[in-house]
């Protein structure tokens, strides 16, 4: 039981922290290790506010639009005047980015261990047996609704349909009237957003610290790799499979192993499936969708 409990809240978060990197790199063709950071920054926000006396619930929505906003300045001020210049420059601007956001965080919240001021919650019982905190079913709740979401956004909606059009083509999307730089701020803020959600359901489920942003840019990129590079639906999977077989593997051996078993996932899964998990259904392409 612990398992699958453990193993759906890992997947949940994993999943929030996961489906916006795969869109800005699908969308603008690079490795964006800034995006660690944003679930740094939104976990941090939600402290803040959560220490004003605001609710949680409204500490997440509104650390997570400032989060988004952070992405399209970000975006805008910093990638976008070096996208010609190539992936290699924007992945070490990027990096730049992260290093920045970290030490700003760090120099205002310090580098003490924190955590959120919540009510305390009893799990609900099933059969006798506890089950999870109110706080861990609104995170799975929050993370299916937040996938269902991307899914409608990106099929039913002409941004949706934009987004989609850009990452294929750029060229062939600007000649067919739509705005890839318009595009972009929209993935940005979406991917942002996302990724400032996910680190304050992070924070609720475990402590703040500040190397939390750096910790997650490893099993970001570990599921992004496992799902298929820019497959949003393929990043959906892998946050599942990631979750449960670490969950299965520390059963036998120590929490250090963490990282060690998601890369051994992922060695596993691509001697089979060379394209990711994504190949199951896409035959090998890579595509946003």
């Amino acid at each position: 039981m612990d398992t699958l409990i453990f193993g759906t809240i890992s997947a949940s978060v994993l999943l929030m922290a996961s489906i916006g990197f795969s869109m800005t790199l699908k969308t603008d063709g690079f490795v964006n290790i800034a995006h660690g950071q944003m679930l740094l920054l939104g976990a941090y926000l939600a402290l803040g506010a959560d220490r004003l006396g605001l609710p949680i619930a409204v500490a997440a929505l509104g650390s997570a639009v400032i989060c988004g906003f952070v992405g399209v300045v970000m975006n805008r001020v910093l990638f976008q005047p070096v996208k010609r210049q190539g992936a290699l420059v924007l992945l070490f601007t990027s990096v730049g980015a992260a290093y920045v956001i970290y030490g700003l965080v760090g120099a205002i919240a310090g580098t003490r261990m924190t955590g959120y001021d919540l009510p305390p919650a009893r799990a609900i019982q099933i059969g006798g047996e506890p089950f999870m905190t109110v706080y861990e079913m609104a995170i799975v709740v929050l993370a299916v609704l937040s996938a269902l979401a991307v899914h409608l956004f990106l099929t039913y909606t002409w941004t949706g349909t934009s987004i989609r059009a850009v990452s294929d083509n750029e060229s062939l999307a600007r000649a067919r009237g739509f705005d890839p730089r318009r595009t972009s701020d929209v993935v940005w803020f979406v991917a942002s957003m996302l990724a400032g959600l996910g680190g304050v359901l992070l924070g609720i489920v475990g402590s703040l610290h500040i190397q939390m942003g750096w910790q997650l840019t490893v099993m970001v990129l570990a599921t992004t790799v496992l799902g298929g590079l820019g497959s949003i639906y393929g990043v959906m999977l892998a946050s599942v499979i990631l979750a449960f077989g670490i969950e299965l593997g520390l059963t036998v051996v120590p929490s250090s192993y963490r990282t060690g078993l998601a890369f051994l996932l992922i060695i596993a899964v691509l001697l089979v499936q060379p394209g990711g998990l994504q190949a199951l259904w896409g035959a090998g392409r890579t595509r946003i969708h």
